[in-house]
């Protein structure tokens, strides 16, 4: 005899922030929050991301690469999902900047937005020659082990270099996935400090997913402190 089902789903729409489209996608389950907590419980970064990309895949009605979304897609979208599966706001501690007490505050989820400039992904290296920017993707930046390792320096290097699309010329169009990690890094490093500067302003500007929060300490202090990406909410 075949079990009922427990429930109808709900389906809800959401704006997926790089590509201006907007989806419908449902709650979590408690497979999929079982599989969430596994991940959590496991202490692995990568367990939890790989957890996190799972859910959204699942989660996300419409017909779409999951592989192809920026950090702040997947920041963002999880945020909504989890806010439609177990509660529309979070309980965070934060520590008062003047005497160090840990503070609960209540975050409500729909507060939380994706702030960024939309610059320019053209950057004029030189007459002639303009380098063209893009947005990486989570799954990139994920399974690149010099941004994972924690090193400052390669990390900053090997974030730049997700972020180079291509070099536009008068008579040419190089697209640069097509070169080698260590032609791209030679090319960055043959910048001068003005040129380097743009496209660093271009990476610090990437949109993320932020949210000023202020509160009370019982030491009296007000603090105001902004909170910027996942890992900061949950």
């Amino acid at each position: 005899m075949a079990l009922p089902k427990l429930n109808d789903t709900p389906k809800y729409s959401v704006d997926i922030p790089s590509m201006k489209k907007t989806v419908k996608f449902r709650p979590f389950l408690v497979k999929e929050e079982k599989v969430l907590l596994l991940a959590m419980e496991s202490d692995e970064e990568d367990q939890v991301l790989g957890a996190i990309m799972d859910t959204i895949e699942t989660c996300i009605m419409d017909d779409i690469d999951v592989k192809q979304l920026t950090t702040y897609d997947i920041e963002y979208l999880f945020t909504k999902i989890r806010g439609k599966s177990v509660g529309e706001s979070t309980r965070v501690k934060l520590k008062c900047e003047a005497c160090e007490t840990e503070n609960e505050v209540v975050i409500p989820l729909d507060d939380i937005k994706v702030i960024g400039d939309d610059a320019d992904p053209l950057i004029e290296l030189q007459p002639g020659m303009q380098l063209e920017m893009r947005h990486p993707s989570y799954y990139e930046l994920k399974n690149d082990e010099h941004i994972q390792s924690g090193e400052t320096a390669a990390a900053t290097f090997a974030m730049i270099r997700h972020c180079l699309k291509s070099i536009k010329t008068e008579d040419d169009n190089i697209s640069l996935k097509d070169e080698s990690v260590k032609e791209v890094d030679e090319f960055i490093e043959s910048m001068n400090t003005e040129q380097f500067e743009k496209v660093r302003e271009f990476v610090e500007t990437i949109p993320a997913m932020k949210h000023d929060v202020e509160f009370d300490c019982s030491c009296g202090h007000h603090n105001k402190i902004e909170l910027k990406g996942m890992q900061s909410f949950f």
